[in-house]
């Protein structure tokens, strides 16, 4: 049987849940059945970088500089030599465009769009979406366009005006041998390893430093906590552009001691492990899937996180975690407390998050719905 080609355009593989699912469906897919190119307009990054070192093919800095149009000549010509079937596309929206015309003037037959994302929002607090007028008219071009939830789904419907019938609803997955449940003697290890005491109550945030994740409403929840005469220690994973305003924030709200800035890691089973509870405040709608909530989920720490997005598609109020509003400090400060008090009913949500994660989302799955979608269209 001749191996289906597959070329993978996008701006590169930074640590990211879109590139981390990418990625990890993509060294899944049987290699005896599919023969995989990567294409970065940019640079590999990390995720790229370790793809690379695994084995895969591919070419990086196919773009010159940020704004580069001949980079879809470049494109073409990659993929007049390797001839692909399918052109898979994540939405970034270099990617989309240059990846799509290239296709096009390679004569690529079919094309996928993997979105996982609603938008950013901008310095300004603005929510700038991810498609705008130029790829909205890329969906004429597009075989299927890959939502991670019906939500999802209903979002880029409205955004596109793509028919429902030509998008597919891919949920996220994650590796669940990564994520092993916590028990006493991984919260013990990971305890020490991060200098925690035993007794010390601790919550853990893994996002992006930017304004949609609102870190700046855990920080005052800390605060709140602190006021109340409760002692919560906060860790913090993940790097951006707000983090040295964060690191203000918390010297002026008077809990620097109690908030431990780490950067990105690559040990966050360990965080969690070491955790009592992951929360995400997030604001605004731009939330999608987040992996960080799965990967809580499935080592069995209770989440709190704000009902935006996609979210209450996974978390399920008072059933597999608790939610908040967006970006509600006050909120979070008090449903943070009642966890921590609560104990039996926070434990029993975490077992019930553990259970829906292993059916619904793990990355067996993903891979499997990815194979059924690129078969689908290959044979169109």
């Amino acid at each position: 049987m001749e191996k289906r080609r597959i070329a993978v355009v996008a701006s590169t593989f930074g640590v990211g849940g879109a590139e981390i699912v990418t990625g990890n469906v993509l060294r899944r897919l049987p290699r005896d059945r599919h023969d995989v190119r990567i294409y970065f307009l940019h640079q590999a990054g990390v995720i790229g970088r370790d793809l690379f070192a695994e084995g895969f093919e591919g070419v990086e800095h196919l773009c010159r500089r940020r704004r580069d149009p001949a980079g879809a000549i470049r494109l073409a010509q990659c993929f007049r030599s390797f001839r692909p079937g399918l052109l898979w596309s994540l939405d970034h929206k270099d990617a989309m465009w240059l990846g799509r015309v290239a296709a096009m003037a390679a004569g690529v037959p079919a094309a996928v769009i993997a979105s996982h994302s609603t938008g950013l929002i901008d310095g300004r607090g603005r929510v700038q979406p991810s498609f705008g007028r130029r790829e909205r008219v890329l969906m004429e071009f597009v075989s299927r366009l890959v939502a991670v939830s019906e939500t999802h789904a209903a979002y880029l419907c409205n955004v596109t005006s793509i028919a429902r019938s030509r998008v597919a609803v891919i949920e996220n997955g994650i590796d669940l041998s990564q994520w092993p449940p916590v028990n006493a003697e991984r919260r013990s290890a990971a305890r020490a390893a991060l200098g925690i005491g035993s007794g010390e109550q601790v919550v853990a945030m893994i996002a992006a430093m930017r304004p949609e994740k609102a870190h700046d409403a855990l920080l005052r929840a800390i605060a709140a906590l602190k006021h109340g005469g409760r002692r919560v220690r906060a860790l913090i994973a993940g790097d951006g552009p707000l983090r040295d305003a964060l690191v203000r924030d918390a010297d002026a709200l008077g809990i620097r001691d109690r908030v431990d800035f780490l950067g990105v890691r690559r040990d966050v089973a360990r965080l969690l492990h070491a955790s009592d509870l992951k929360v995400l405040p997030s604001r605004a709608t731009v939330e999608t899937l987040p992996l960080s909530v799965l990967e809580a989920m499935a080592c069995g720490i209770p989440v709190v996180a704000s009902r935006v997005g996609s979210v209450p598609e996974i978390v399920i109020d008072g059933e597999t975690g608790r939610m908040i509003g967006p970006g509600d400090a006050d909120a979070l400060a008090k449903t943070i407390a009642a966890s921590l008090d609560d104990d039996g009913a926070t434990r029993r949500m975490a077992l019930a998050a553990r259970r829906r994660v292993e059916a619904q989302y793990s990355i067996e799955r993903t891979t499997e719905r990815y194979q059924r979608l690129f078969h689908e269209v290959m044979i169109a």
